[in-house]
């Protein structure tokens, strides 16, 4: 007698056919897509496309000092009350009255104090014109001069016999600063004595070249000369001068906008809504910028600025 068995339903392996995959393969499909969709959005969103413009940059140092210059004091030739016929800081011609003294003594005798030469007139003085001069450059120790003190003569004030009443300023002669920096502040860009680097004081512009420089332990000591000055700085002893060390013009593109393809340097332009990489020329660096030249460059290229996701072909805007 045959006995039969029966397999519980349960137990039972299901065959899957081609059809009942499909649902996964479309959902695969989809998946894909929409990660390249997304990429290729993405890659869009942080190309950063940008029109190149022409730019400068600047690398400065503040260098502190103390302005050597030609300058004339003029002495009262009596004791007496001062009274000026003149303003601070404007410049006088040869011969034009700046101030009078009234004598206290003799009747009140007036004495008249004309300007020997041209000059800025100026009534802040402080008893190192004789010493700060040009002429004694080679043989200044700066090291021995004690703090600096203005002695300003006011208007009405009695002065003696002799005493410095106001100098006149030659701000069309040779006029220098002499700074101490340290050497880690200090620009090796301005050891070079042949070259005028740009400058600002109080936003003026001015140039300046290196006249003589020494090194003293861990700092360096020097003059400066001064070119193209304002009239206003020479009314001043102490200055402190933002110098240009370093400057980069042109085409400036950020340093991760220079692709490079067999060492060569290159920038993503945007044609037509699409990356197209052409090569171009470093021309320098400085603070994270890169500045290009190359052919067909112009202020109505547009660039991409973050190439990071972007390849040949890929869509920009």
């Amino acid at each position: 007698m045959r006995k039969e068995t029966t397999i519980p339903i349960s137990r039972r392996r299901k065959r899957r056919t081609p059809d009942s995959c499909l649902p996964y393969l479309a959902l695969a499909v989809l998946l894909i897509c929409g990660a390249f969709i997304a990429w290729g959005r993405l890659a869009v969103l942080l190309s950063g496309v940008q029109f190149l413009t022409q730019q400068e940059i600047c690398q400065t140092v503040l260098l502190e000092g103390i302005l050597v210059k030609e300058e004339i004091v003029i002495r009262s030739p009596v004791t007496g009350k001062v009274h000026f016929k003149a303003t601070d800081g404007n410049r006088l011609e040869m011969g034009a009255p700046a101030a009078e003294v009234v004598a206290v003594e003799g009747g009140g005798a007036s004495y008249r104090l004309i300007t020997p030469s041209a000059g800025m007139f100026c009534i802040h003085l402080d008893g190192l014109e004789n010493v700060l001069s040009p002429a004694n450059l080679d043989v200044l120790d700066f090291s021995s001069l004690d703090r600096i003190s203005r002695k300003q003569v006011l208007e009405g004030e009695r002065v003696e016999k002799g005493q410095p009443v106001f100098k006149l300023i030659d701000n069309l002669s040779a006029t220098y600063l002499y700074t101490e920096t340290s050497k880690t502040d200090f620009p090796v860009q301005l050891k070079e004595g042949s070259n005028w680097f740009k400058a600002t004081w109080n936003d003026l512009p001015l140039m300046v070249k290196t006249y003589s420089i020494v090194e003293k332990g861990d700092r360096w000591e020097g003059l400066f000369q001064l070119s193209g000055f304002p009239d206003e700085l020479v009314h001043n002893r102490q200055v402190s001068l933002k110098i240009i060390s370093v400057r980069l013009a042109g085409f400036l593109v950020p340093q991760y906008a220079v692709v490079y393809r067999d060492e060569t340097p290159g920038i993503y332009l945007a044609v037509k809504k699409r990356a197209q990489w052409v090569p171009v020329k470093v021309e320098g660096e400085l603070q994270g910028k890169v500045a290009i030249s190359g052919r067909g460059l112009g202020e109505d290229t547009r660039y991409v600025s973050n190439p990071l996701l972007v390849r040949d072909g890929s869509l920009v805007e």
